[in-house]
């Protein structure tokens, strides 16, 4: 069993990873500048409110820590700079990896995104497809996978980094966003819907994390961590449709206009720095492929999804929403 101290343990990800090792009989402890709130998901863990960039906090922290599971980072707040982005990302992580490597740590395992890639530019992708990053977030994540690889080669530290693609299940933003959507009849489809999605059921993702962990093949190395398939945003969202029992989208629009309604929306927004009820962002969801590759991980991390797409939301649907233990709310 490990000492493991674990970042973003506030999210969506982190809070299930954090419960998910103390389960197997690890030391868990959790941190993250915010604590989730709610009725979901008991802590099962220790948990302080803090900022991994804090060395004082940290010291403590990584005492008799032997694996460090960094999920923290600057995601998708319209709230923050570009150089809130390049900070927490990117230049942070140098230190804190020094002084993970000072303090005695054995692994350290780095949560990336495939945001990095941007638009595809060949289906499937994989980790060694090239990235054209269309975000600030997907820019410096990318930019952090080199942070952390260049540290590796420099020192020999064991690292591990995993592009974890949707990871769905209790407690995430979109999949909750789009349930809501559907059963109050708001979903809005924009255009076809013949775009690729590659989601991850959080079960399987964790069980990605946990191999990265006991896995010394893994060091050195980055994994894309989906699904065993992609499917089209249309099967997704009919599929949304049959497991819980409602009807599909009600309003259609052709894309043409949702990219008008998007560059509207995030101008007004915008000046009041508010989130868009529609931005480009969420046209990715209709028009962009999210198609990969996980053979790499398949050969060196043994890693074999147990769930398809219907499976994983007809386990959340078991597991968390007819018991109603889905309302906690995870730090942004």
């Amino acid at each position: 069993m490990k000492n493991i101290l674990l970042t973003g343990a506030g999210g969506f990800i982190g809070f299930h990873l954090a419960n998910f090792l103390s389960d197997l009989g690890h030391e868990v402890r959790g941190v993250d500048i915010h604590s989730p709130t709610g009725s979901g998901n008991k802590m099962e863990f220790s948990f302080t409110v803090g900022d991994f960039r804090d060395p004082e906090l940290m010291n403590v922290l990584l005492k008799d820590t032997e694996v460090v599971f960094h999920l923290a980072s600057a995601h998708l707040q319209i709230s923050l700079e570009k150089k809130d982005y390049w900070d927490i990302n990117v230049h942070s992580l140098k230190p804190f990896l020094e002084l993970c490597q000072k303090m005695g740590v054995q692994k350290f395992i780095h949560t990336s995104s495939v945001g990095v890639y941007g638009e595809l530019k060949d289906i499937p992708a994989n980790e060694e497809s090239e990235c054209f990053p269309q975000s600030i977030y997907g820019e410096t994540k990318l930019a952090g996978e080199a942070e952390v690889l260049k540290y590796f080669k420099n020192t020999g530290f064991p690292v591990v980094i995993l592009r974890p693609a949707w990871v769905y299940g209790s407690g995430c933003p979109r999949t909750e966003k789009i349930y809501h959507t559907l059963r109050k009849k708001r979903f809005v489809q924009i255009g076809k819907m013949e775009n690729l999605r590659h989601p991850i059921y959080i079960d399987d993702m964790l069980e990605a994390y946990r191999l990265a962990m006991e896995n010394d093949d893994a060091v050195g190395e980055l994994f894309v961590i989906g699904g065993e398939h992609a499917i089209t945003t249309s099967e997704l969202i009919d599929t949304f449709s049959r497991v819980f029992n409602i009807s599909g989208p009600v309003l259609k629009i052709p894309h043409a206009i949702g990219i008008a309604m998007a560059i509207s929306a995030e101008l007004v927004f915008g000046i009041f720095k508010m989130e868009p009820p529609i931005s480009k962002r969420t046209l990715e969801f209709f028009n962009t492929h999210t198609a990969f590759d996980i053979s790499k991980a398949k050969k060196l991390l043994k890693f074999n999804p147990s769930f398809t797409f219907e499976e994983g939301l007809n386990d959340y649907y078991s597991r968390y929403f007819e018991k109603k233990n889905y309302t906690i709310e995870y730090s942004k």
